[in-house]
């Protein structure tokens, strides 16, 4: 019979909207009354959204986010030995890397049979990947499915890869989008002040002049930041009121910033770097952007529609699933530079539209994107893994 059920969560290195979810999930699981441990990379971002969730038990594991011929054995070892000496009733893995790590840790010279629940943040297989990497990968997770209690997929396109291609049973994956905490949105005094400031220290303090755009990500080629640049450099030749903030940090950034200077844009975009709760300055923007290439559920563009921001987003993963295009935001083709830069144009020409846009986006966000359902659906996953278990000889105590 389980008490406290005890709850080893395995991550992979997160920033941005991952690492926030990360939080706001561990956070509430623990106020639910779990035994927490997690496995995560020694990175001070990390340790530092782990203090705030409550974590006091942490293993270093560096987990990675890409196959390592050399360094992921040592990792597996490592994780199969902590496991053979300290028993879970349940290991939740975020993120493909880290249930991948996982799953293979426990079937590690012997079998420890604990339950395995891994949620997946992004797409599977998506097309940017190549075409001997996409087979790896597929033929790596339907060999694993057999090893996995439950899969959780955080958008509609991922539960389909995962049931459609991975063949993964239906009864054993749980749609449950990322939340956010809504209690935490400044109110409309404290936006106007916000934004009051970050305009005057970006070089645009007179409101009715400039059109503001942001986006928060990381900078890489999948979220798109190249695109945004491209569009930009199309779309403030015809609507010079435009100004744009780039909110991240990632392995594109100084190739990001070459390229406004070369497009000529440097009067125009404001280079911020990582922010950490990047969403207290989006009551600077008019407007939040997200042209990715592949996307799963991000959660910027929740934290953008609460606060009452259009959404501009490519039609990706799960954004068509989170914004109405047209009613509360507008959804582009991806990778279609010249149809973005035609919608930050419409958008900053008419600013009415784009405030009843937002308007509709809030009343969609405070409804749909809760961080306390999206901890209570994970909490039904949990109880019923548990009982699954208890019903299960051969999955009590980790029994080889």
């Amino acid at each position: 019979m389980i008490g406290i059920p005890r709850v080893l969560h395995v991550i992979r290195p997160a920033a941005g909207g991952m690492l926030t979810h990360l939080e706001l999930l561990l956070r509430g699981l623990g106020l639910c009354g779990y035994d927490l441990t997690v496995a995560c990379p020694v990175e001070e971002l990390v340790l530092q959204k782990m203090r705030a969730a409550g974590i006091t038990r942490l293993l270093p594991l560096d987990v990675g986010d890409t196959p390592r011929l050399w360094l992921d054995p040592l990792v597996i070892g490592q994780l199969s030995r902590f496991l053979k000496v300290h028993p879970f009733d349940i290991i939740h893995a975020h993120g493909a890397k880290a249930g991948l790590i996982t799953r293979l840790a426990l079937n590690w010279r012997g079998r420890l049979s604990y339950p395995v629940i891994v949620s997946y943040h992004n797409e599977i297989l998506p097309p940017s990947r190549q075409s001997r990497q996409r087979k790896v990968r597929y033929l790596m997770e339907k060999y694993l499915v057999k090893y996995t209690s439950h899969f959780i997929a955080v958008s509609p396109g991922i539960r389909d890869e995962l049931i459609n291609i991975i063949g993964c049973p239906p009864a054993q994956v749980s749609l449950i989008p990322n939340g956010i905490e809504l209690t935490e949105l400044e109110t409309g005094e404290r936006q106007a002040e916000v934004r009051r400031a970050y305009r005057a220290s970006w070089g645009w303090p007179d409101d009715d002049q400039w059109f503001v755009v942001g986006t928060a990500c990381r900078l890489t080629w999948e979220k798109g930041p190249d695109l945004l640049l491209e569009a930009a450099n199309l779309a403030v030749r015809k609507e010079p009121s435009l100004r744009f903030v780039i909110i991240g940090d990632g392995p594109m950034a100084a190739e990001l910033q070459q390229a406004a200077r070369s497009y000529g844009l440097a009067a125009f975009v404001r280079f911020l770097g990582y922010r950490d709760n990047a969403r207290r300055i989006f009551p600077a923007f008019d407007a939040f952007v997200l042209p990715s290439r592949t996307e799963g559920w991000p959660l910027s563009v929740m934290e953008a529609m609460a606060l009452g921001l259009p959404v501009i987003a490519a039609d990706v993963g799960g954004l068509p699933h989170m914004i109405d295009s047209g009613c509360s935001g507008i959804l582009i083709s991806p990778g279609l530079v010249q149809e973005l830069a035609e919608a930050l144009i419409l958008l900053a020409r008419d600013r009415e539209r784009a405030k009843e846009l937002g308007r509709r986006a809030a009343v969609h966000a405070r409804s749909h994107f809760s961080g306390e359902v999206m901890v209570e659906r994970v909490k039904e996953v949990y109880d019923q893994v548990l009982r699954w278990t208890s019903a299960s000889p051969l999955l009590r105590k980790g029994e080889k």
